[in-house]
């Protein structure tokens, strides 16, 4: 499929992970995307694994801490192309920890990526979507903003907060034929996950077994829900926050017990 041909496409936090699999994707469907991290090199081994593959891809070197740099980055974009069609909100950043040991500064670093971030890329891109009169913007949440965690109170409240941030936009752009989505993805196979767990294979595997589809994700399968609600296949969905996460959000819990046991009362036994 060539779902973006001739659209330009900004993804963040693009060098890595998610933003590298939806960078690739949105590159094989005939965007133009213009990627920033805050690792260059990874950057330069992306686009050349983009231009390799016969698609187009820029690199910028960019912290998204840095909002007068990232509105600048959209600005450049628009005028170099003339448009701008797909923004992806997908730089992370994660300070977690119980709640008696965090800091303010690394409580409101959560919000400062993930929602200062959204609002300033949201805030610039919309007015160059609205006079296109088309457009598609994808954030990428977290199951974490459905669902309550230990140590998760500030990454996950900045999640919820671009949640709803996101749908009350939607409602603004919407007259414009302008769409604003989340997906909220569970467990990926990143290295922030690796990073988190120490790559302990057996915190891994636990976090596997506790995901109804008993694994993790990979970085292509939310890439492709990415892709999708970035799409016109997309055309009618806009404010919704997609789950992707293997059943994660829908599970109730209960604890361990005997099957057998269950299946024996049910028959008498």
């Amino acid at each position: 499929m060539k779902r973006f041909e001739g659209q330009v496409a900004i993804v963040t936090g693009a060098s890595l992970g998610i933003g590298r699999a939806t960078a690739l994707q949105l590159a094989r469907e005939g965007a133009h995307v213009v990627g920033c991290a805050r690792r260059q090199p990874k950057l330069d081994e992306l686009k050349a694994r983009i231009e390799e593959e016969g698609g187009q891809f820029t690199s910028r070197g960019l912290d998204i801490n840095d909002t007068d740099g990232f509105a600048a980055l959209i600005h450049e974009v628009h005028d170099q192309h003339g448009r701008l069609d797909v923004l992806i909100n997908n730089a992370p950043s994660v300070k977690g920890g119980l709640i008696q040991n965090t800091s303010l500064e690394d409580f409101q670093a959560n919000f400062k990526a993930s929602v200062d971030s959204v609002f300033i890329g949201c805030r610039e891109a919309l007015g160059y979507m609205y006079e296109q009169k088309s457009g598609s913007i994808v954030t990428v949440s977290s199951v974490s903003s459905l669902r309550a965690g230990t140590a998760a109170g500030g990454y996950g409240a900045s999640k919820a907060a671009i949640n709803h941030f996101t749908a009350c936009i939607a409602m603004e752009a919407a007259p414009h034929n302008v769409r604003l989505n989340i997906v909220a993805p569970g467990s990926v196979k990143t290295p922030g996950l690796n990073h988190a767990t120490g790559k302990n294979e057996t915190i891994l595997d636990s976090i596997a077994g506790a995901i109804p589809m008993q694994r993790h994700a990979e970085p292509e399968e939310i890439a492709e829900a990415i892709c999708f609600l970035a799409s016109e296949q997309a055309s009618f969905i806009t404010g919704v926050v997609l789950p992707v996460d293997g059943g994660k959000a829908q599970q109730m819990y209960i604890p361990d017990f005997d099957i057998t046991r269950l299946d024996n009362a049910k028959m008498g036994k």
